[in-house]
């Protein structure tokens, strides 16, 4: 089955304003979490008390994306030690709420096809954070999904395997960077927790679904559909958005042209 979701930044506000608007119009909202010197926008305990009223009164979930300017695959042992800290922290935040999935990037040190200039001791830093946030069994690996980035995934899949993992399927990603969607689709949607979808388009992508192309749009949630069919597991497609008139458009595409997709929610 699926939830439909999207991000916590529809409106230019905080985490709660959003997620008061979109209780009712969608089933899972996507934390969208950062933390730096300057600012940090980590819910204190009274917005996460609100926001599991919300989720109790309205059946939502939510999935949690981590901080995107952490680095588990670091070389400095201090700034992978803290990322691991920042997950562990942040799950010990939010484990009152109705958590779906926890939204994990393998960072690469530098945008691009290739994640890093050494390749196999980023894999091993990466390694070792996997292990470290694991050991404790404060979360369960099924609960972290690692998200396709910019980098060719095949790079971290034996990682994801080993530590049994979900898996984010940005689809976005995917056709941004030009690799096969269809691929993609047959060998990670069996794993993947969470898909994030959302328009790409001269270039850019999270811009409303609109401006992808129809053909891909179909073979995407074809996919999707099929593979719900085989194997009924519930699964969030977060519309990765940013913004009123992209959420607006975006919803109103889905339930005019794909509406079949809709017909799977729960």
């Amino acid at each position: 089955m699926i939830r439909l979701g999207t991000t916590s930044y529809v409106l230019p506000a905080d985490i709660l304003p959003n997620v008061e608007f979109l209780a009712g119009k969608v089933d899972d909202v996507e934390l969208v979490l950062f933390e730096s010197k300057e600012a940090s926008n980590l819910p204190d305990r009274k917005v996460v008390r609100r926001l599991g009223e919300l989720a109790e009164e309205h059946h939502l979930t939510y999935t949690v994306h981590f901080p995107l300017d952490i680095w588990p695959g670091s070389f400095d042992e201090d700034v992978r030690r803290h990322s691991v800290d920042t997950y562990r922290r942040i799950i010990r935040l939010t484990r009152q709420l109705p958590v779906f999935s926890y939204v994990l990037h393998l960072t690469p040190e530098g945008y691009g096809k290739v994640p890093s200039v050494d390749v196999p001791r980023w894999l091993d830093q990466l390694d070792r954070s996997l292990a470290e946030l694991l050991e404790r069994g404060e979360v369960e690996p099924s609960m972290l999904s690692c998200e396709t980035l910019s980098y060719p995934f095949d790079v971290v899949l034996p990682l994801v395997e080993r530590y049994d993992t979900s898996v984010t399927l940005d689809i976005g990603h995917i056709w941004l960077m030009e690799y096969d969607a269809k691929e993609a689709c047959r060998t990670l949607l069996p794993r993947a927790r969470v898909c994030h979808l959302h328009g790409v388009s001269g270039g850019r992508d999270h811009q409303s679904l609109a401006a992808t192309p129809a053909k891909k749009m179909r073979a995407f949630l074809e996919a999707l559909r099929a593979q719900d069919a085989v194997d009924g597991k519930e699964r969030v497609l977060t519309m990765e958005i940013f913004g009123l008139s992209e959420f607006e458009t975006s919803t109103a595409l889905l339930e005019k042209a794909y509406r079949y997709i809709l017909d799977l929610r729960s």
